[in-house]
């Protein structure tokens, strides 16, 4: 009977939604980012409500932990390439030639694939119980995805001065799309025998989402910003989120963690830039909806030494972004902890690559962590150096 039940829990995790989209797998507490984001497998603390929930039955603490994070994406300077347009807009469409060379280079950089903003940023509140073979934890999870994108006007491109196709009255937009999800969530994990273990999170998802467009030669970037944060739309949907974790053996481990397994929707309405049959830009008023689609990560973890961890994941499904259309998310990641005896310190570093982006830059982590008799504070960065995309993540963990 239980390993029927190992079977059809692992084939409903990794089957069911191969073809789904959702929300990026954010990397959640800086153990995890230090190690490149890899910890589906070698979560080892109260953290595991989001990164495997099964690994709660092998954690047997106590703790209560506050983590902290933000992620951003920019390969179009958002903020910098909107005012400097909004400074040569005018004069542009009063016929200076500087100012029309140079409104068209700009908006030709903002018609590249893919171009745009994503920003994901994390808080939490995690207490962890165990209870003999099982535990359950009690957590508030505070997850925020969004971006920014650009609708480019590609019929008004002329600098001959006059009308349509002027590049004078282009109306090139930039939209703003995201949702916040503060999660309180019930976990219970228990273990099937030795080696493996199951848990599962049941969960209300209250949402905020937000979508306002502008055109992009009209206002400023902090008028946007205001805009953006007034359209906000409130809703809730309960959801849930499973995982198995199987120790082979002493020393190796493999995990998989499904999230959202529901697929919960949550209505976002407000303005939008829309693509025209003349290739020009318009601004409309739309209702739609924004939908977590499962997310499904594999990894696993190996102890060569005691005090050595070598840890990888892979996100199974193709996870689409939030912020920018079309976008695809599918992460590989790797990374390496080093405790010192007594866990006085601990140093981690690692790496991690979209795979769904042949041209996504490889991005560089590292951590650190330290731990004065049940107290705890980790620290660790990220950074692809191509000054493109950055994560940095805190917390702070007591431990009984």
């Amino acid at each position: 009977m239980k390993r029927k039940f190992i079977i059809l829990m692992a084939v409903a995790l990794v089957m069911a939604p191969a073809l789904s989209q959702a929300a990026p797998f954010s990397i959640l507490g800086p153990r995890a980012l230090g190690m490149g984001g890899a910890s589906v497998a070698a979560v080892n603390d109260s953290s595991a409500v989001y990164w495997n929930p099964a690994a709660l039955a092998d954690f047997k603490k106590v703790e209560i932990r506050v983590p902290v994070g933000v992620g951003l994406r920019d390969n179009m300077e958002i903020e910098e390439t909107w005012n400097r347009i909004n400074d040569i807009y005018a004069a542009a469409g009063g016929g200076d030639v500087n100012a029309i060379n140079e409104l068209i280079q700009l908006i030709n950089d903002l018609d590249q694939p893919n171009n745009g903003t994503d920003l994901d940023s994390s808080l939490g509140l995690m207490i962890s119980i165990p209870m003999g073979n099982s535990a359950m934890a009690f957590s508030t999870l505070g997850l925020i995805y969004g971006g920014i994108y650009p609708t480019v006007d590609t019929l008004n491109v002329s600098p001959t001065v006059g009308p349509s196709p002027f590049v004078g009255v282009n109306n090139t937009a930039l939209t703003g799309v995201g949702i916040g999800a503060v999660e309180p969530t019930f976990t219970f994990a228990t273990s099937l025998g030795e080696k493996v273990f199951i848990g599962a999170n049941a969960k209300m998802v209250y949402a905020s989402t937000f979508v306002h467009s502008e055109y992009v030669g009209s206002n400023n970037f902090d008028t946007f910003v205001d805009s953006l944060d007034a359209s906000e739309t409130s809703s809730e949907e309960p959801s849930f989120d499973a995982g198995i974790l199987i120790k082979t053996s002493d020393t190796f481990s493999i995990g998989v963690v499904g999230r959202y397994l529901n697929s919960p929707s949550f209505p976002i309405q407000g303005q939008y830039a829309e693509k025209q049959p003349a290739n020009d830009v318009a601004i409309v008023p739309r209702t739609k909806e924004i939908e977590l689609e499962p997310q499904i990560r594999a990894g696993f973890a190996w102890n060569p030494f005691k005090n050595v961890t070598i840890a990888a994941d892979y996100d199974i499904t193709k996870n689409e972004s939030v912020g920018i259309p079309g976008y695809e998310d599918q992460t590989a990641a790797a990374g390496l902890e080093l405790t010192l005896p007594s866990e006085v310190v601990s140093i981690r570093g690692g790496l991690y690559k979209n795979m769904a982006d042949s041209d996504a830059n490889l991005v560089y982590t590292a951590g650190v962590g330290m731990r004065v008799f049940f107290f705890r504070a980790d620290l660790a960065g990220a950074y692809d150096f191509q000054e493109e995309e950055f994560q940095a993540s805190l917390d702070l963990a007591f431990r009984f």
